[in-house]
């Protein structure tokens, strides 16, 4: 069984812990505010409290002996420099993927020590996901998105209201007529789960559900101006 770990259940660590739920992981999530942890125990998940002043607690949770895959999405930017910085002076071996909230801040995660970096403003937790369980399709996606023409993988919510809510897939004209690629949507009625459109289903939308696309970021805005 692949052992990894959380840091930091905010948004993004909720989403990440929720993809991983039905893989065979041993994931533990950890997390410096109580109320964070007990939400972690709450939704079924193992949360432990940290006041991440030392390393101990990095070493009891396996940092340096068996964990895979570190995660460092805490909302404090301080913090994930910090384990980032810690794990791999621990283990060079790890797999770290920090987020960040800035592009600017890439660089100085990467020097500290995190093998890729993730944000809230592309993919956020699906991306996570895909470099962790489909490495060849990251890199091929990501190759994508460094294209000349501006190619970006992003989240598109769909608005309460909108020309798609309520609307099934299969008769959605304006997701057929986009010149952009949906990969799956996100669904909150089923606890966010991440369904992809290449399984064939005729998925219903609703407003607050999340589409995952590829093109061009003009398309993107035009899109998103249509719904």
């Amino acid at each position: 069984m692949r052992k990894m770990v959380i840091f930091g259940y905010s948004k993004t660590g909720r989403e990440i812990a929720k993809l991983l739920e039905d893989e065979d992981i041993d994931l533990t999530i950890i997390d410096e505010n109580p109320m964070l942890v007990s939400d972690a125990n709450e939704d079924g998940f193992f949360g432990r409290y940290s006041s991440f002043k030392d390393d101990k607690l990095l070493s009891e949770v396996g940092i340096g002996k068996d964990v895979e895959v570190l995660f460092c999405v805490s909302d404090i930017d301080s913090m994930n420099l910090f384990i980032t910085l810690s794990a791999r002076n621990m283990d060079s071996n790890i797999k770290i993927l920090t987020k960040i909230v800035r592009k600017e801040d890439e660089k100085k995660m990467i020097l500290a020590g995190a093998n890729r970096t993730i944000s809230p403003h592309e993919v956020g937790a699906i991306k996570a996901y895909r470099i962790i369980q489909k490495p060849k399709v990251s890199r091929v996606l990501d190759q994508l998105s460094r294209l000349k023409n501006k190619i970006s993988i992003t989240e598109i919510e769909i608005p309460k209201g909108s020309s798609l809510d309520g609307v099934y897939l299969n008769e959605a004209k304006i997701v057929k007529e986009s010149n952009l690629i949906f990969l799956g949507i996100l669904d909150k009625e089923l606890g966010e789960k991440f369904i992809f459109f290449s399984k064939g289903i005729n998925h219903k939308l609703d407003g607050g559900d999340i589409l995952v696309a590829i093109g061009n970021r003009r398309d993107i805005r035009t899109f998103e101006k249509q719904i």
